[in-house]
Protein backbone atom coordinates (compact mmCIF):
# COMPACT_ATOMS: atom_id res chain seq x y z
CA UNK A 1 0.00 0.00 0.00
CA UNK A 2 1.76 3.53 -0.86
CA UNK A 3 -0.50 5.84 0.74
CA UNK A 4 2.13 8.71 -0.37
CA UNK A 5 0.93 8.50 -4.00
CA UNK A 6 -1.43 11.10 -4.82
CA UNK A 7 -0.95 11.30 -8.91
CA UNK A 8 0.59 9.55 -11.89
CA UNK A 9 2.83 10.91 -14.59
CA UNK A 10 1.85 11.64 -17.94
CA UNK A 11 4.55 9.04 -19.27
CA UNK A 12 2.52 6.31 -17.74
CA UNK A 13 0.72 5.16 -21.00
CA UNK A 14 4.55 5.01 -22.46
CA UNK A 15 3.79 0.99 -20.78
CA UNK A 16 2.62 -0.47 -23.83
CA UNK A 17 2.80 -4.15 -22.42
CA UNK A 18 1.20 -3.43 -19.12
CA UNK A 19 -1.12 -6.03 -17.66
CA UNK A 20 -1.74 -4.84 -14.23
CA UNK A 21 -2.46 -1.79 -12.47
CA UNK A 22 -2.58 -1.87 -9.05
CA UNK A 23 -3.56 1.41 -7.27
CA UNK A 24 -5.48 0.15 -3.78
CA UNK A 25 -4.98 1.93 -0.41
CA UNK A 26 -3.15 4.90 -2.72
CA UNK A 27 -4.22 8.69 -2.18
CA UNK A 28 -4.39 9.11 -5.63
CA UNK A 29 -6.95 11.41 -7.25
CA UNK A 30 -7.20 11.09 -10.52
CA UNK A 31 -5.08 9.92 -13.37
CA UNK A 32 -3.59 10.90 -16.59
CA UNK A 33 -5.56 10.78 -19.57
CA UNK A 34 -2.49 8.70 -21.33
CA UNK A 35 -4.10 5.67 -19.26
CA UNK A 36 -6.27 4.92 -22.09
CA UNK A 37 -3.01 4.35 -23.94
CA UNK A 38 -2.42 0.98 -22.08
CA UNK A 39 -4.09 -0.93 -25.10
CA UNK A 40 -3.14 -4.48 -22.97
CA UNK A 41 -4.19 -3.70 -19.38
CA UNK A 42 -6.48 -6.60 -18.57
CA UNK A 43 -6.43 -5.71 -14.46
CA UNK A 44 -7.18 -2.33 -13.01
CA UNK A 45 -7.84 -1.50 -9.20
CA UNK A 46 -8.15 1.12 -6.87
CA UNK A 47 -10.07 -0.11 -3.85
CA UNK A 48 -10.33 2.27 -1.31
CA UNK A 49 -9.04 5.26 -3.06
CA UNK A 50 -10.62 7.25 -1.11
CA UNK A 51 -9.52 10.87 -3.34
CA UNK A 52 -10.63 9.47 -5.97
CA UNK A 53 -13.59 11.20 -7.67
CA UNK A 54 -14.02 10.37 -11.37
CA UNK A 55 -12.72 8.65 -14.08
CA UNK A 56 -11.20 9.96 -17.38
CA UNK A 57 -13.33 8.88 -20.55
CA UNK A 58 -10.17 7.98 -21.75
CA UNK A 59 -10.77 4.84 -19.86
CA UNK A 60 -13.54 3.58 -22.42
CA UNK A 61 -10.52 2.87 -24.75
CA UNK A 62 -9.18 -0.17 -22.66
CA UNK A 63 -10.61 -2.82 -24.28
CA UNK A 64 -8.78 -5.66 -22.79
CA UNK A 65 -9.95 -4.93 -19.53
CA UNK A 66 -10.97 -8.25 -17.55
CA UNK A 67 -11.53 -6.98 -13.75
CA UNK A 68 -12.44 -3.11 -13.12
CA UNK A 69 -12.21 -2.59 -9.14
CA UNK A 70 -13.38 0.45 -7.55
CA UNK A 71 -14.53 -0.09 -4.68
CA UNK A 72 -14.25 2.14 -1.52
CA UNK A 73 -13.08 5.05 -4.00
CA UNK A 74 -15.64 8.04 -4.15
CA UNK A 75 -16.09 7.59 -7.90
CA UNK A 76 -19.78 9.37 -7.96
CA UNK A 77 -20.66 8.62 -11.55
CA UNK A 78 -18.75 6.41 -14.72
CA UNK A 79 -18.61 9.01 -17.22
CA UNK A 80 -17.32 6.55 -19.70
CA UNK A 81 -18.95 4.31 -21.39
CA UNK A 82 -18.87 0.76 -20.13
CA UNK A 83 -20.15 -0.79 -23.25
CA UNK A 84 -16.81 -1.28 -24.45
CA UNK A 85 -15.50 -3.08 -22.20
CA UNK A 86 -16.11 -5.92 -24.33
CA UNK A 87 -14.11 -8.53 -22.24
CA UNK A 88 -14.77 -7.18 -18.51
CA UNK A 89 -15.58 -10.02 -16.66
CA UNK A 90 -15.93 -8.31 -12.90
CA UNK A 91 -16.71 -5.22 -12.29
CA UNK A 92 -16.35 -4.23 -8.53
CA UNK A 93 -17.84 -1.30 -6.98
CA UNK A 94 -18.92 -2.06 -3.61
CA UNK A 95 -19.03 0.87 -1.01
CA UNK A 96 -18.83 3.51 -3.59
CA UNK A 97 -21.65 5.48 -1.81
CA UNK A 98 -21.68 7.94 -4.04
CA UNK A 99 -22.81 5.84 -7.05
CA UNK A 100 -26.22 6.40 -7.65
CA UNK A 101 -27.20 4.72 -10.96
CA UNK A 102 -25.70 2.73 -14.02
CA UNK A 103 -25.43 3.76 -17.45
CA UNK A 104 -27.67 1.21 -19.97
CA UNK A 105 -24.57 0.47 -21.79
CA UNK A 106 -23.89 -1.76 -18.97
CA UNK A 107 -25.50 -4.43 -20.99
CA UNK A 108 -22.99 -4.25 -24.13
CA UNK A 109 -20.54 -5.68 -21.54
CA UNK A 110 -21.20 -9.16 -22.98
CA UNK A 111 -18.48 -11.16 -20.93
CA UNK A 112 -19.37 -9.69 -17.27
CA UNK A 113 -19.74 -12.54 -14.68
CA UNK A 114 -19.96 -10.68 -11.64
CA UNK A 115 -21.00 -7.29 -10.91
CA UNK A 116 -20.69 -6.17 -7.29
CA UNK A 117 -22.70 -2.85 -6.03
CA UNK A 118 -22.99 -3.88 -2.40
CA UNK A 119 -23.50 -0.67 -0.14
CA UNK A 120 -23.76 1.75 -3.33
CA UNK A 121 -26.58 4.54 -3.46
CA UNK A 122 -28.31 3.28 -6.49
CA UNK A 123 -32.06 3.54 -6.79
CA UNK A 124 -32.36 1.04 -9.88
CA UNK A 125 -31.13 -0.98 -11.79
CA UNK A 126 -31.23 -0.50 -15.60
CA UNK A 127 -33.48 -2.61 -18.11
CA UNK A 128 -30.19 -3.64 -20.72
CA UNK A 129 -28.98 -5.78 -17.12
CA UNK A 130 -31.21 -8.35 -19.00
CA UNK A 131 -28.32 -8.11 -21.42
CA UNK A 132 -25.97 -9.54 -19.38
CA UNK A 133 -25.98 -13.10 -20.58
CA UNK A 134 -22.91 -14.65 -18.76
CA UNK A 135 -23.54 -12.99 -15.54
CA UNK A 136 -23.73 -15.46 -12.99
CA UNK A 137 -23.29 -13.08 -9.78
CA UNK A 138 -25.07 -10.27 -8.78
CA UNK A 139 -24.40 -8.69 -5.40
CA UNK A 140 -26.70 -5.94 -4.15
CA UNK A 141 -26.45 -6.06 0.10
CA UNK A 142 -27.23 -2.68 1.83
CA UNK A 143 -28.66 -0.77 -1.48
CA UNK A 144 -31.08 0.96 0.61
CA UNK A 145 -32.17 3.26 -2.12
CA UNK A 146 -33.32 0.20 -4.68
CA UNK A 147 -36.56 -0.04 -4.51
CA UNK A 148 -37.43 -2.70 -7.21
CA UNK A 149 -35.96 -5.06 -9.85
CA UNK A 150 -36.62 -4.88 -13.45
CA UNK A 151 -38.68 -7.25 -15.18
CA UNK A 152 -35.61 -8.26 -17.31
CA UNK A 153 -33.70 -9.35 -14.91
CA UNK A 154 -35.52 -12.50 -15.58
CA UNK A 155 -33.31 -13.11 -19.02
CA UNK A 156 -29.79 -13.71 -16.93
CA UNK A 157 -29.65 -17.32 -17.81
CA UNK A 158 -26.65 -18.03 -16.46
CA UNK A 159 -27.56 -16.19 -12.95
CA UNK A 160 -26.48 -18.31 -9.78
CA UNK A 161 -26.57 -16.22 -7.41
CA UNK A 162 -28.65 -13.31 -6.37
CA UNK A 163 -27.58 -11.53 -2.68
CA UNK A 164 -29.48 -8.58 -1.90
CA UNK A 165 -29.89 -8.37 1.57
CA UNK A 166 -30.80 -5.51 3.43
CA UNK A 167 -32.81 -3.32 0.48
CA UNK A 168 -35.80 -1.41 -0.38
CA UNK A 169 -37.13 -4.26 -2.75
CA UNK A 170 -40.48 -5.47 -1.23
CA UNK A 171 -41.45 -7.56 -3.77
CA UNK A 172 -40.15 -9.57 -6.84
CA UNK A 173 -40.93 -9.23 -10.25
CA UNK A 174 -42.72 -12.37 -11.91
CA UNK A 175 -40.12 -12.61 -13.91
CA UNK A 176 -37.72 -13.65 -10.77
CA UNK A 177 -39.33 -17.58 -11.89
CA UNK A 178 -37.14 -17.17 -15.11
CA UNK A 179 -33.71 -17.30 -13.59
CA UNK A 180 -33.67 -21.31 -14.15
CA UNK A 181 -29.85 -21.80 -12.99
CA UNK A 182 -30.73 -19.67 -9.62
CA UNK A 183 -28.89 -21.72 -6.88
CA UNK A 184 -28.45 -19.13 -3.92
CA UNK A 185 -31.07 -16.27 -3.19
CA UNK A 186 -30.16 -13.94 -0.08
CA UNK A 187 -32.99 -11.25 0.37
CA UNK A 188 -32.67 -10.70 4.22
CA UNK A 189 -34.08 -7.94 6.23
CA UNK A 190 -33.98 -6.92 9.79
CA UNK A 191 -37.10 -7.15 11.31
CA UNK A 192 -37.96 -3.72 12.94
CA UNK A 193 -38.75 -3.25 16.84
CA UNK A 194 -42.60 -3.22 17.09
CA UNK A 195 -43.56 -2.91 13.22
CA UNK A 196 -45.76 -5.56 13.73
CA UNK A 197 -47.63 -4.86 16.63
CA UNK A 198 -47.97 -1.26 14.69
CA UNK A 199 -49.23 -3.00 11.39
CA UNK A 200 -51.73 -4.85 13.00
CA UNK A 201 -52.74 -1.65 15.30
CA UNK A 202 -53.37 -0.08 11.69
CA UNK A 203 -55.50 -2.99 9.70
CA UNK A 204 -57.39 -2.74 13.31
CA UNK A 205 -58.35 0.77 12.94
CA UNK A 206 -57.88 1.43 9.43
CA UNK A 207 -60.41 -1.86 8.43
CA UNK A 208 -58.12 -3.00 5.73
CA UNK A 209 -55.26 -4.79 5.57
CA UNK A 210 -52.17 -3.15 5.00
CA UNK A 211 -49.42 -4.31 2.62
CA UNK A 212 -48.10 -7.91 3.22
CA UNK A 213 -46.13 -9.58 0.80
CA UNK A 214 -46.74 -13.27 -1.46
CA UNK A 215 -44.32 -14.76 -3.49
CA UNK A 216 -45.08 -14.71 -7.36
CA UNK A 217 -46.40 -17.46 -8.48
CA UNK A 218 -43.74 -18.29 -11.00
CA UNK A 219 -41.25 -18.47 -7.96
CA UNK A 220 -41.63 -22.37 -8.25
CA UNK A 221 -40.12 -22.64 -11.11
CA UNK A 222 -37.20 -22.32 -9.44
CA UNK A 223 -35.47 -25.79 -9.51
CA UNK A 224 -31.65 -25.56 -9.37
CA UNK A 225 -32.55 -23.06 -5.94
CA UNK A 226 -30.31 -24.99 -3.46
CA UNK A 227 -30.30 -21.77 -0.39
CA UNK A 228 -33.09 -19.46 0.23
CA UNK A 229 -32.72 -16.74 2.33
CA UNK A 230 -36.34 -14.61 3.20
CA UNK A 231 -36.45 -13.79 6.61
CA UNK A 232 -38.18 -10.80 7.70
CA UNK A 233 -40.09 -10.53 4.11
CA UNK A 234 -43.39 -10.09 5.85
CA UNK A 235 -44.33 -13.61 3.32
CA UNK A 236 -47.98 -13.75 4.44
CA UNK A 237 -50.86 -15.96 3.97
CA UNK A 238 -50.61 -19.71 2.24
CA UNK A 239 -47.51 -20.51 0.56
CA UNK A 240 -48.33 -22.38 -2.58
CA UNK A 241 -48.33 -26.42 -2.85
CA UNK A 242 -46.07 -25.74 -5.85
CA UNK A 243 -43.10 -24.91 -3.18
CA UNK A 244 -42.48 -29.15 -3.94
CA UNK A 245 -41.11 -28.13 -6.93
CA UNK A 246 -37.72 -26.58 -5.29
CA UNK A 247 -36.23 -29.74 -5.41
CA UNK A 248 -33.17 -29.14 -4.79
CA UNK A 249 -33.51 -26.94 -1.45
CA UNK A 250 -30.92 -27.76 0.73
CA UNK A 251 -32.05 -24.61 3.29
CA UNK A 252 -34.57 -22.97 3.96
CA UNK A 253 -34.96 -19.80 6.25
CA UNK A 254 -38.12 -18.62 6.61
CA UNK A 255 -37.78 -16.89 9.93
CA UNK A 256 -39.82 -13.65 11.02
CA UNK A 257 -42.69 -14.11 8.27
CA UNK A 258 -46.35 -13.86 8.61
CA UNK A 259 -47.90 -16.93 6.66
CA UNK A 260 -50.51 -19.00 8.38
CA UNK A 261 -49.34 -21.91 7.13
CA UNK A 262 -46.70 -24.15 5.69
CA UNK A 263 -47.55 -26.16 2.17
CA UNK A 264 -47.97 -30.39 2.71
CA UNK A 265 -46.06 -30.54 -0.53
CA UNK A 266 -42.87 -29.41 1.91
CA UNK A 267 -42.46 -33.04 2.97
CA UNK A 268 -41.45 -33.55 -0.94
CA UNK A 269 -38.22 -31.69 -0.77
CA UNK A 270 -36.47 -34.32 -0.26
CA UNK A 271 -32.78 -32.83 0.08
CA UNK A 272 -34.06 -30.34 2.51
CA UNK A 273 -31.73 -30.02 5.67
CA UNK A 274 -32.18 -27.01 7.32
CA UNK A 275 -35.06 -25.45 7.95
CA UNK A 276 -35.49 -21.92 10.28
CA UNK A 277 -38.96 -20.73 11.08
CA UNK A 278 -38.42 -18.94 14.30
CA UNK A 279 -40.83 -15.80 15.15
CA UNK A 280 -43.11 -17.10 12.53
CA UNK A 281 -45.97 -16.00 15.16
CA UNK A 282 -49.22 -16.53 12.65
CA UNK A 283 -47.97 -20.17 12.16
CA UNK A 284 -50.52 -22.32 13.52
CA UNK A 285 -49.17 -26.23 12.03
CA UNK A 286 -46.22 -27.88 10.93
CA UNK A 287 -47.06 -29.98 8.56
CA UNK A 288 -45.03 -33.51 7.87
CA UNK A 289 -41.19 -32.37 6.90
CA UNK A 290 -38.77 -33.90 4.55
CA UNK A 291 -37.15 -36.94 6.10
CA UNK A 292 -33.65 -35.40 5.03
CA UNK A 293 -34.18 -32.63 8.15
CA UNK A 294 -30.97 -32.21 9.84
CA UNK A 295 -31.83 -28.98 11.93
CA UNK A 296 -35.75 -27.72 13.07
CA UNK A 297 -35.98 -24.44 14.49
CA UNK A 298 -39.41 -22.99 15.47
CA UNK A 299 -38.73 -21.27 18.37
CA UNK A 300 -40.94 -18.38 19.30
CA UNK A 301 -43.72 -19.64 17.28
CA UNK A 302 -45.65 -18.41 19.43
CA UNK A 303 -49.23 -19.44 17.15
CA UNK A 304 -47.84 -22.98 17.07
CA UNK A 305 -50.00 -25.29 18.73
CA UNK A 306 -49.68 -28.61 16.24
CA UNK A 307 -47.19 -30.39 14.94
CA UNK A 308 -47.34 -33.38 12.33
CA UNK A 309 -45.82 -36.17 13.09
CA UNK A 310 -42.20 -36.12 12.84
CA UNK A 311 -41.19 -39.58 13.31
CA UNK A 312 -39.63 -40.04 9.65
CA UNK A 313 -36.75 -37.79 10.89
CA UNK A 314 -34.39 -40.40 11.26
CA UNK A 315 -31.08 -37.68 10.18
CA UNK A 316 -32.32 -34.75 12.58
CA UNK A 317 -29.62 -33.62 14.95
CA UNK A 318 -31.04 -30.27 16.43
CA UNK A 319 -34.78 -29.48 17.33
CA UNK A 320 -35.59 -26.43 18.60
CA UNK A 321 -39.18 -25.52 19.82
CA UNK A 322 -38.61 -22.63 22.20
CA UNK A 323 -41.32 -20.34 23.81
CA UNK A 324 -43.97 -22.55 21.49
CA UNK A 325 -46.22 -22.20 24.63
CA UNK A 326 -49.18 -24.07 23.08
CA UNK A 327 -47.32 -27.46 21.79
CA UNK A 328 -48.81 -29.54 24.04
CA UNK A 329 -47.00 -33.24 22.14
CA UNK A 330 -44.05 -33.58 19.57
CA UNK A 331 -45.21 -36.92 18.37
CA UNK A 332 -42.35 -39.40 17.05
CA UNK A 333 -39.96 -37.85 19.85
CA UNK A 334 -39.21 -41.64 21.01
CA UNK A 335 -38.11 -42.61 17.48
CA UNK A 336 -35.38 -39.98 16.83
CA UNK A 337 -31.76 -41.47 17.56
CA UNK A 338 -29.86 -38.85 15.97
CA UNK A 339 -30.68 -36.09 18.28
CA UNK A 340 -27.78 -34.23 19.78
CA UNK A 341 -29.53 -30.72 20.47
CA UNK A 342 -32.98 -30.38 21.80
CA UNK A 343 -34.60 -27.03 23.21
CA UNK A 344 -38.21 -26.81 24.57
CA UNK A 345 -37.67 -24.16 26.69
CA UNK A 346 -41.20 -22.79 28.14
CA UNK A 347 -43.14 -25.26 26.59
CA UNK A 348 -44.22 -26.91 29.87
CA UNK A 349 -47.45 -27.99 28.07
CA UNK A 350 -45.56 -30.64 26.11
CA UNK A 351 -43.32 -31.65 28.92
CA UNK A 352 -45.07 -34.95 29.75
CA UNK A 353 -44.44 -35.80 26.21
CA UNK A 354 -40.99 -35.07 26.49
CA UNK A 355 -40.52 -36.67 29.85
CA UNK A 356 -41.94 -39.66 28.23
CA UNK A 357 -39.28 -39.74 25.78
CA UNK A 358 -36.10 -39.00 28.25
CA UNK A 359 -34.07 -42.39 29.54
CA UNK A 360 -30.35 -42.63 30.00
CA UNK A 361 -30.31 -44.62 26.86
CA UNK A 362 -31.76 -41.37 24.27
CA UNK A 363 -29.37 -39.27 26.20
CA UNK A 364 -26.34 -41.07 25.35
CA UNK A 365 -25.80 -38.93 22.10
CA UNK A 366 -27.08 -35.73 23.86
CA UNK A 367 -25.07 -32.57 23.96
CA UNK A 368 -27.61 -29.71 24.87
CA UNK A 369 -31.07 -30.23 26.81
CA UNK A 370 -33.18 -27.83 27.43
CA UNK A 371 -36.40 -28.52 29.24
CA UNK A 372 -38.95 -26.89 31.30
CA UNK A 373 -39.48 -26.99 35.06
CA UNK A 374 -39.09 -26.42 38.66
CA UNK A 375 -37.57 -29.89 39.70
CA UNK A 376 -34.55 -32.42 38.95
CA UNK A 377 -36.16 -35.06 37.21
CA UNK A 378 -35.83 -38.44 38.16
CA UNK A 379 -33.30 -40.19 36.12
CA UNK A 380 -31.19 -37.38 36.88
CA UNK A 381 -28.37 -38.54 39.73
CA UNK A 382 -26.53 -36.01 41.48
CA UNK A 383 -22.68 -37.58 41.78
CA UNK A 384 -19.94 -36.16 42.80
CA UNK A 385 -17.36 -35.72 39.92
CA UNK A 386 -14.35 -37.73 39.90
CA UNK A 387 -11.84 -35.60 37.55
CA UNK A 388 -8.65 -37.81 38.83
CA UNK A 389 -6.41 -39.46 35.94
CA UNK A 390 -3.87 -41.33 35.51
CA UNK A 391 -0.34 -39.55 35.67
CA UNK A 392 0.81 -38.98 32.00
CA UNK A 393 -2.86 -40.27 30.40
CA UNK A 394 -4.20 -37.79 28.20
CA UNK A 395 -7.45 -35.98 28.44
CA UNK A 396 -9.97 -37.40 25.91
CA UNK A 397 -13.45 -35.64 26.58
CA UNK A 398 -14.86 -33.47 28.99
CA UNK A 399 -18.75 -33.85 30.64
CA UNK A 400 -19.90 -31.06 32.48
CA UNK A 401 -23.39 -30.93 33.62
CA UNK A 402 -24.81 -27.22 34.72
CA UNK A 403 -27.96 -26.51 36.25
CA UNK A 404 -29.58 -22.95 36.39
CA UNK A 405 -32.22 -21.15 37.71
CA UNK A 406 -33.08 -18.24 35.78
CA UNK A 407 -35.11 -15.59 36.76
CA UNK A 408 -37.09 -14.33 33.47
CA UNK A 409 -38.85 -11.62 34.75
CA UNK A 410 -35.70 -8.89 34.46
CA UNK A 411 -36.14 -7.18 31.27
CA UNK A 412 -32.72 -7.52 29.23
CA UNK A 413 -31.66 -7.70 25.37
CA UNK A 414 -32.54 -11.03 24.60
CA UNK A 415 -36.14 -11.60 25.03
CA UNK A 416 -36.96 -11.57 20.77
CA UNK A 417 -34.08 -13.99 20.07
CA UNK A 418 -33.83 -17.90 20.24
CA UNK A 419 -31.95 -19.42 23.41
CA UNK A 420 -28.78 -19.85 23.39
CA UNK A 421 -28.99 -20.68 27.07
CA UNK A 422 -24.96 -21.96 27.71
CA UNK A 423 -22.07 -22.32 25.57
CA UNK A 424 -18.48 -23.28 26.45
CA UNK A 425 -15.35 -21.79 24.47
CA UNK A 426 -12.33 -23.86 23.59
CA UNK A 427 -10.79 -22.43 27.12
CA UNK A 428 -14.04 -24.00 28.94
CA UNK A 429 -15.28 -20.61 29.99
CA UNK A 430 -18.97 -20.78 30.48
CA UNK A 431 -21.04 -18.14 29.05
CA UNK A 432 -24.71 -17.64 29.99
CA UNK A 433 -27.46 -16.32 27.82
CA UNK A 434 -31.14 -15.72 29.28
CA UNK A 435 -34.45 -15.64 27.68
CA UNK A 436 -37.03 -13.92 29.95
CA UNK A 437 -40.51 -15.80 29.25
CA UNK A 438 -40.60 -17.96 32.88
CA UNK A 439 -38.94 -18.76 35.80
CA UNK A 440 -37.44 -22.20 35.31
CA UNK A 441 -35.03 -24.71 36.16
CA UNK A 442 -32.77 -26.38 32.89
CA UNK A 443 -30.74 -29.05 32.65
CA UNK A 444 -27.67 -29.20 29.84
CA UNK A 445 -25.99 -31.67 29.13
CA UNK A 446 -22.91 -30.71 27.42
CA UNK A 447 -20.26 -32.91 25.79
CA UNK A 448 -16.72 -31.33 24.28
CA UNK A 449 -14.57 -34.02 23.15
CA UNK A 450 -10.70 -31.56 23.21
CA UNK A 451 -7.37 -33.76 23.09
CA UNK A 452 -4.44 -33.09 25.02
CA UNK A 453 -6.43 -30.12 27.17
CA UNK A 454 -5.44 -29.72 31.06
CA UNK A 455 -8.60 -29.77 33.30
CA UNK A 456 -6.82 -26.98 35.05
CA UNK A 457 -7.97 -24.82 32.71
CA UNK A 458 -11.65 -25.46 33.66
CA UNK A 459 -13.53 -22.07 34.91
Amino acid sequence: MCKGITSLPDSLGNLKSLIGLYLDHSSIKELPSSVGLLSHLKFFTASNCKSLCELPNCMSSLSSLVRLCLQGTSVSELNFQLGNFKSLEKLEMRDCTSIRSLPSSIGNMVCLTTLNLCNTSITELPDSIGLLERLWELKLHNCLNLHYLPASIGSLKSLCYLYMDETAVSELPNEIGMLSSLKQLKMRKKPRAGEDELLDMVDLHVGGRSKRVTLPGSFSNLSSLEFLDAHAWKISGKISDDFQNLSALEKLDLEHNDFCSLPSSLKRLCVLKDLFLPNCRKLKFLPELPSSLVRLNAANCSALEKIASISNLEYLEELQFSNCKKITDIPGLESWKSLVRLYTISCKACLPSIKRWISKDSLRHMKYLCVPGSDLPDWFIQEVPNVSTRKHCDIKGVIIGIVLSLDQQVEDNFRNKVPAIVDTSNAYQTRIYQDKFHRQLILLLYLQAKANENLTRLT
